[in-house]
């Protein structure tokens, strides 16, 4: 694997790739959809995440690249921590911005206006925004959706809230990913987030 500077950053932190995250990164830059399923705190936000950001900083492009799924509001404050620290660190020259109920009037009309790279949003704030007018052109440039969390959302009318969201705006070459906690049925549950048309890919780690 060549190194790149979203490689070279993490290895500066002082950390090291596990083997799933080696294989999603591999498997992102093949073009592939899928679930990623290992323990909570195992690093599936960044198995992600980081090669979907290389993507984008060696073909970028204008408004909404990614788009990061979380059904926990609570914790997207952590969240959007994580995404930013990267391209802060690296002096990036793209923006994460969040969208959730909370956000103010007048911050969504500035995502408008000047939408991030990056936008991290709930099912529900994802479902508003595909009611107006301008929705096909808010995603026509999306290149990644990252679905956190998917286990808290399968089997749920959340879940099914967000499946037609994503029928809504995924085109053949938008990449899906489900993060997700050890659950049973991987094969299911990866098409139920990706779509019946994709073979997804599915990377699971045993770990302690």
């Amino acid at each position: 694997m060549n190194k790149n500077i979203i490689k070279q950053w993490f290895s500066d932190k002082g950390w090291t790739f596990f083997p799933f995250q080696k294989r999603a990164w591999e498997e992102i830059h093949l073009g592939k959809s899928g679930l990623i399923s290992v323990p909570t705190g195992a690093g599936k936000t960044y198995a992600a995440y980081l090669p979907a950001l290389s993507q984008l900083h060696e073909t970028p492009g204008k408004g909404i690249q990614i788009l990061y799924i979380t059904p926990l509001k609570a914790l997207s404050n952590d969240i959007e921590k994580t995404l930013k620290e990267p391209i802060l660190e690296l002096n990036l020259p793209y923006k994460v911005e969040k969208r959730t109920g909370d956000t103010s009037a007048a911050h969504k009309i500035r995502q408008k206006k000047s939408p991030p790279e990056i936008l991290l949003t709930t099912p529900e704030s994802l479902s508003l925004m595909l009611t107006q007018e301008d929705a096909a052109k808010r995603f026509e440039n999306l290149q990644m959706i990252i679905v956190d969390e998917w286990h808290e959302l399968l089997g749920t009318k959340r879940g099914v809230l967000l499946e037609l969201c994503l029928s809504r705006i995924k085109k053949e070459s938008v990449q899906i990913w489900a993060l997700t906690a050890t659950i049973g049925n991987l094969q299911e549950a990866a098409h139920v987030c990706v779509g019946k048309d994709r073979s997804p890919t599915l990377i699971t780690a045993e770990m302690k």
